[in-house]
């Protein structure tokens, strides 16, 4: 008797030492998130991208039942926000405020960039949308998108466009512009949004293809004249601009866009975790309301469909690049 109760003895003690680390594992996996979850923005605080993390921040949590802390990690055109999510340990825990500049432009403006976001990046879902609009000082004769587009092909090189700088979205979207209309305009990059918009108001220069979040507000005051809007459907703040397909040039649709990411290997239960949270987030009236109100356009796509999406728009933004020989310096 005595062995065969030695052998039930240790079995049992097998089994009550193997049982708790099975459970931990399982009440790991099923409790995620366990702890505050960080949002890293890279862009500084009080910008447009800032305001719609911290909307969405708060969803998040209240979706997670978790605290999202907002990170700003601002530099390289966010290249250093970014880098910092990819270099986090994929656990779910860290996530990135994606913007299109970080996950399709930056890779093909930058030599050598240690970031490379299709290989260090995963999105788990898209999130927003910022159409851009085409404005012209109120003192400009250029009262329409087909004027603009024949003095644009008459005059090569004599009309002007500001942007906030080399490779940001309102140098790309010009750049668009061209080679989409066969026209060649003058870019002017200024040091930033502010600068380029006061002089495209103040005639300096004459148009910008600038982004809706911006500008809305100096069109509803007259300050600008918008032209066009780039978005498929016209911007609710602006319901008497047209777009650009309506004008016969849906070839000129664009919006810039961002996506809630996470660093590559993170745990596929997180992502669809953060995934179902971001989908049932952007759906709460609440949270449309207060992005609407920042100019943004929700357009939340799945997990598979942000890749295929990003991978896409990388393509495109690579080929325009490379054909406009255009760079960040």
């Amino acid at each position: 008797m005595q062995p065969r109760l030695t052998a039930l003895h240790s079995a049992l003690a097998a089994l009550a030492l193997c049982l708790p680390a099975g459970q931990a594992h399982a009440q790991a996996d099923a409790a995620y998130p366990a702890r505050p979850i960080t949002l890293i923005v890279p862009f500084s605080a009080g910008g447009g991208s800032d305001v719609v993390a911290r909307i969405l921040a708060t969803g998040l949590g209240s979706q997670l039942k978790q605290t999202v802390i907002v990170e700003n990690r601002t530099g390289a055109a966010g290249n250093i926000g970014a880098e910092a999510v990819a270099r986090a340990r994929p656990d779910g825990y860290t996530l990135l405020f994606g913007s299109m500049g970080v996950m399709s432009v930056n890779s093909h403006l930058y030599r050598n960039m240690p970031l490379q976001p299709e290989r260090d990046l995963a999105p788990v879902g898209r999130i927003y949308d910022t159409p851009h609009v085409i404005v012209v000082g109120q003192q400009s004769t250029l009262k329409s998108l087909p004027q603009l587009i024949e003095q644009a092909k008459a005059r090569p090189d004599a009309l002007t466009y500001a942007s906030a700088g080399n490779g940001t979205s309102t140098h790309l979207v010009g750049a668009l512009f061209m080679h989409e209309t066969g026209t060649r305009l003058m870019h002017v990059p200024y040091k930033g949004n502010a600068p380029a918009l006061n002089d495209t108001m103040a005639g300096h220069v004459d148009m910008m293809f600038d982004q809706a979040t911006n500008s809305t507000g100096q069109i509803q005051a007259a300050r600008l004249r918008a032209l066009a809007a780039t978005s498929h459907a016209r911007i609710p703040d602006l319901p008497d601009v047209p777009t650009v397909a309506e004008l016969g040039y849906p070839e000129l649709e664009v919006t810039s866009w961002t996506v809630l990411a996470a660093p590559k290997a993170t745990p596929a239960a997180a992502m669809a975790t953060l995934s179902t949270a971001l989908k049932k987030t952007l759906a709460d009236p609440a949270i449309k309301e207060k992005i609407r109100q920042t100019g943004g356009v929700i357009n939340y796509q799945d997990l598979p469909s942000t890749t295929e999406f990003v991978n896409r728009e990388t393509a495109r933004w690579g080929a325009l690049i490379q054909s406009a020989g255009i760079t960040a310096n």
